[in-house]
């Protein structure tokens, strides 16, 4: 246990737009690295809109004000806010923050908007192919989610080695703590937790499910929700969807009582379902790309994903080959204990103090 490290004559806050939105992955990581910050620093201020949603439960103290929402909220009111609070260091976690504030932190989850424009709305695409150069240089520090990202920020964005820090995603403690919702064995269905997001490469997952052809004897599940602003429909093939936000209760089951979790994206700056998944026992398969291989190892098996035979070649593998599987599971369960929001907190805070 390290001890309180932000001794700090000035607050430091949080921009909370986040709390408006409904929980996917960078909603995921903003929410649980502000509840383990927390615990280290008990000062931490949230800034947010008047009206957030109930599935965030924080501890910290929250100041909600303003009259807008969204964008116009983190342009307008946002900024408005702390010229009148002295300009205080602001942490971004989930989105950028005001463009031309320089005294925050930025986070950047992934630059799949400038390697693949076609996948989002043009007004989206727009405004962070734009405006990420702008607030990533006037920033203090730049943070990641994976080794990867870096990478891709250096050499898309030119943001420089030294200002950008890796920190990691990790499971959270309410999903991994949920109590059992299974039978006693797994359920009989292939599970898939994805946003409605071209780079998920749904369709190819639903064309190599049909190609196995065991659709009489397993389902198919794609739980997630759909979004403006990407351009991509609902596949008439998919069997199940759940849209909107899932409680963690409900995806702590899905996971749990899985045969086996599919997560074939073209694109991620990290990837929290199928750590989610590994934690709760159930085997994965993966797109063969760097980001995976740099997050998961060998505890995963993968596939080409632009190959549908791949993919459902590795479906019929992992569920046939039962040692196979329970390799799968058991490489799962260690990789797992690699990434901790704990740990993550402690790297964040040391950042942090190196600036104040």
């Amino acid at each position: 246990m390290i001890k309180k490290i932000l001794e700090l004559s000035k607050p430091i806050f949080v921009n909370g737009r986040f709390l408006t939105q409904e929980m996917t992955g960078i909603q995921r990581f903003s929410y649980e690295i502000c509840k383990a910050l927390t615990e280290k620093e008990p000062g931490m201020i949230i800034l947010a809109p008047k009206k957030i949603r109930k599935e965030y439960t924080l501890k910290c103290r929250i100041i909600r004000f303003g009259i807008f929402t969204g964008f116009l909220w983190e342009q307008v009111d946002l900024p408005i806010y702390l010229m009148k609070h002295n300009n205080p260091l602001l942490l971004n976690f989930g989105s950028p923050g005001p463009v031309f504030y320089s005294n925050r932190m930025v986070t950047v989850h992934d630059l799949s908007f400038y390697i693949h424009p076609s996948w989002f709305s043009k007004r989206y695409w727009f405004y962070y192919r734009f405006a990420t150069p702008v607030f990533t240089r006037l920033s203090k520090k730049v943070i990641t989610v994976s080794e990867f990202s870096r990478n891709e920020i250096i050499r898309l964005v030119g943001i420089p080695d030294e200002k950008i820090t890796v920190i990691y995603n990790a499971v959270s403690g309410d999903i991994r703590k949920q109590p059992s919702q299974g039978t006693g064995g797994k359920g009989r269905y292939i599970l898939s937790v994805a946003s409605l997001d071209p780079r998920k490469n749904l369709a190819r997952l639903v064309d190599a499910f049909k190609m196995a052809g065991i659709d009489k004897e397993i389902q198919l599940v794609l739980a997630g929700k759909s979004d403006p602003i990407f351009n991509m429909e609902l596949p008439g093939e998919i069997l199940a969807h759940s849209a909107g936000h899932i409680p963690d209760d409900e995806l702590s089951a899905l996971y749990e009582n899985a045969t086996l979790f599919v997560y074939p994206s073209l694109y991620e700056g990290f990837g929290i379902p199928p750590l989610e998944a590994m934690s709760l026992g159930c085997p994965v398969i993966l797109s063969d790309i760097p980001v995976f291989r740099e997050i998961f190892g060998d505890a995963a098996h993968y596939v080409d994903p632009l190959d549908t035979g791949s993919i459902r070649d590795g479906i019929l593998l992992v569920l046939t080959d039962e040692p196979y599987r329970m390799e799968l599971i058991h490489r799962g369960h260690e990789r797992v204990k690699l990434y901790s929001w704990e740990r993550s907190a402690d790297k964040l805070v040391s950042i942090i103090n190196s600036i104040v």
